[in-house]
């Protein structure tokens, strides 16, 4: 092949590369920029065909009505926070004892066992929440934090043990040997050995497990009542009977989504190292 025809193959998948990133990245952000520009919005200017864009039509009365109802928005922050945390922190520490399990230790049926794991995810969260209901009615832990944790993890440990499994499995035994010949138990093999050098799967696995379970809506419209309503379902309630209030709803989202996008902008770096590395190692 000539060098000029291998320059030009080179530009052609060059350009369709750049050209799919670039639809992929205006793809996801389209939505979020415009939650964000229709949260300034008045309603009369969002509900006409097309949307009023007018510099008349902006506002910021939509924030002030959410801000309004600040003991209902700190309530649903502070609901959020709790149930998002505890179930991050959790899943992590159960999470990565049975991925560790799952992929060093001689466990019996360990292979059937993280079928079964993975099999957990196949199921549409509709299937699942009456018996979770069932469960929790039985148990008074309808509307509290640890019932909405404990029905976190029935969806985020799963998928936490499986990224995990597949980075302890590519740490090299040589290590652990080592802390073996030096009289290491098992446990502390795992606890000074293989979680320091997990540090950016685990970060990877914390800042998921904390995402799925910030956003959470389904089962938190079920599950919740007054004492743990979460931020998903404080912004389903500017939906009324007659009326949606477009503008509000859209700006407790913008506000709801800060938290989630901060913790993604402090820790991309060791959410992309996470997967680097899990990538380059697999």
């Amino acid at each position: 092949m000539s060098p000029s025809r291998r320059r030009w193959r080179q530009l052609l998948g060059d350009t369709v590369v750049i050209t799919g990133l670039g639809v992929f990245v205006i793809w996801t952000l389209a939505p979020i920029v415009w939650m964000i520009l229709s949260s300034f919005l008045f309603q009369r200017a969002l509900i006409t065909k097309p949307p009023n864009l007018s510099a008349d039509s902006f506002t910021l009365k939509n924030f002030q009505k959410v801000f309004e109802a600040s003991d209902a928005l700190i309530n649903a922050f502070t609901n959020s926070a709790i149930i998002a945390g505890g179930t991050t922190l959790i899943a992590l520490a159960l999470g990565s004892a049975a991925a560790y399990a799952l992929a060093r230790l001689q466990v019996p049926a360990g292979n059937r066992i993280a079928l079964m794991v993975l099999a957990t995810q196949m199921f549409p969260g509709i299937v699942i929440i009456i018996p979770l209901f069932i469960v929790l009615t039985r148990f008074k832990l309808i509307d509290t934090h640890v019932g909405m944790m404990a029905v976190h993890l029935s969806f985020v440990l799963p998928i936490v043990i499986w990224i995990l499994k597949g980075f302890f499995e590519a740490i090299p035994r040589d290590l652990e040997r080592a802390a073996a010949v030096d009289g290491a138990t098992t446990f502390q093999t795992f606890r000074l050995v293989v979680l320091p050098i997990s540090l950016p799967p685990l970060f990877a696995s914390a800042v998921f497990a904390f995402i799925e379970s910030w956003n959470d809506f389904l089962f938190a419209v079920i599950m919740t009542r007054m004492n743990t309503k979460t931020v998903p379902i404080l912004i389903s309630e500017f939906q009324g009977n007659y009326q949606t209030a477009f503008g509000q709803m859209l700006a407790a989202a913008t506000l709801a989504s800060l938290p989630v996008i901060i913790i993604a902008i402090i820790f991309r770096r060791y959410i992309l190292l996470g997967f680097s590395e899990g990538a380059i190692k697999g």
